[in-house]
């Protein structure tokens, strides 16, 4: 798990105002579990990490990655020049 992983179980679990106690009983699993996943020991499996964010009240989209917006439009025409 890398240092960014580790510290979103974190701040996942913060945004939510959870104790490690409670966090680790709306989860399912021991605090152990989440202490583990916090200091990098072990990771949360995809379907954790999404119940992690509806338990918190986050979005799950929001681990996707994001589209970059396209500066150019191309037009029906075939020119790659955004239209005025």
């Amino acid at each position: 798990m890398t240092l960014e992983s580790k510290k979103l179980v974190q701040q996942i679990r913060f945004a939510g105002n959870y104790s490690v106690s409670s966090f680790a009983k709306k989860m399912g699993v021991s605090k152990q579990t989440i202490n583990n996943w916090e200091s990098g020991e072990t990771s949360p499996d995809t379907s954790l990490l999404i119940k992690m964010y509806i338990v918190c009240g986050l979005n799950p989209k929001s681990l996707l990655p994001q589209r970059k917006p396209k500066d150019d439009k191309i037009n029906l025409l075939g020119s790659s020049k955004p239209s005025d």
